[in-house]
């Protein structure tokens, strides 16, 4: 069996290039043994190529810890979300999932920590509270992704005005997250109704990231006319679509690349309009239950903003749209 086509010699500094049959798949990829990879099988993971051994984490060192998420593109991992569950939790990672510390990712250990607002830094105790008091929102089940959203939102706005001299951020964090999470759901501002435009101009910008020669999904023009026919459903798929945002929520890429928290908030809106997008063209492609469209529109979400998009340039663009 080939490693690469004949007369194509593998890149500079590559050992080998697997090849790809007609349909793109690995030739190493076993789907009559239950969809298993040969090379992990007879030789084990450390055989693997980086990133079939990286895949499906989502990786960030910063001066707290290392940090791993999954990208939900992988089935399996996707299948997670509809696991039922009391919370979030930050949790010990297993070796399994660490790869014994190799794992690789976004190392920021040895920067600064993200800005709270342009001119002005966070300290990483101030953004780990921001961080874990969002993600506490996100596990609320009372409150719509949407809703979450918007609470986060409005929390992020009064902790950015915070000054060093007063009370320290991570008390800020807290205090203003308090207040958000006692407010009473008001469904006239849940943003999970917000218009078709709102949504078309977060995908678009999150298709503009995408680094040329790379695939570029389609944007679906007629959202707008197709969303009713998904809202009838969306209620009933909320406690996914919250799992989805938090696992994008942590340990987050976006926050050491943007100009303060407000476009990390951005980044989970354009998440979330992308999910919704790509149910209306699940929908109306293979017709199926509410679970299998929002997991299949979750699974797409991640092609474009985990391996697709480029997050520096997605960052840029969103702080820019910020200011406009």
């Amino acid at each position: 069996m080939r490693l690469f086509a004949a007369g194509n010699p593998p890149p500079d500094g590559a050992a080998a290039v697997l090849a790809t049959t007609s349909d793109g798949s690995c030739v190493f990829f076993e789907p009559a043994r239950g969809n298993l990879c040969a090379i992990h099988r007879e030789l084990g993971p450390a055989s693997l190529p980086s990133a079939c051994r990286h895949f499906p984490r989502v990786v960030l060192s910063d001066g707290r810890d290392t940090r791993i998420s999954l990208s939900h593109f992988c089935p399996t991992a996707a299948g997670l979300l509809t696991c039922d569950s009391a919370g979030f939790d930050i949790v010990e990672a297993p070796e399994s999932l660490t790869l014994g510390g190799s794992a690789e990712g976004l190392d920021a250990r040895q920067v600064l920590p993200p800005l709270l607002r342009p001119g002005m830094l966070t300290d990483l105790e101030g953004y780990d509270a921001w961080e874990r008091r969002a993600l506490a929102m996100f596990a609320r089940a009372d409150l719509s992704a949407g809703r979450a959203l918007a609470d986060i939102a409005g929390a992020t706005r009064t902790v950015q005005a915070w000054q060093p001299g007063t009370a320290s951020l991570r008390e800020t964090v807290e205090r203003e997250f308090d207040v958000a999470s006692a407010a009473k759901p008001d469904e006239d501002l849940d943003a999970d109704d917000a218009g078709s435009v709102a949504v078309l101009s977060r995908v678009e910008r999150a298709l503009r990231s995408i680094p040329s020669g790379l695939p570029q999904p389609r944007l679906c023009e007629t959202f707008g006319e197709d969303w009713p026919r998904i809202a009838v459903w969306w209620p009933e798929v909320q406690p996914v679509v919250r799992a989805y945002l938090a696992a994008r929520l942590f340990g987050n890429w976006v926050a050491y690349y943007g100009q303060g928290l407000h476009v990390v908030v951005e980044y989970l809106q354009v998440a979330l309009a992308v999910v919704k997008m790509e149910a209306v063209k699940h929908a109306a492609k293979t017709p199926s239950s509410p679970w299998q469209t929002v997991t299949e529109a979750i699974r797409n979400a991640d092609l474009l903003l985990v391996h697709l998009a480029d997050p520096r340039t997605l960052a840029r663009a969103l702080t820019l749209s910020r200011r406009a």
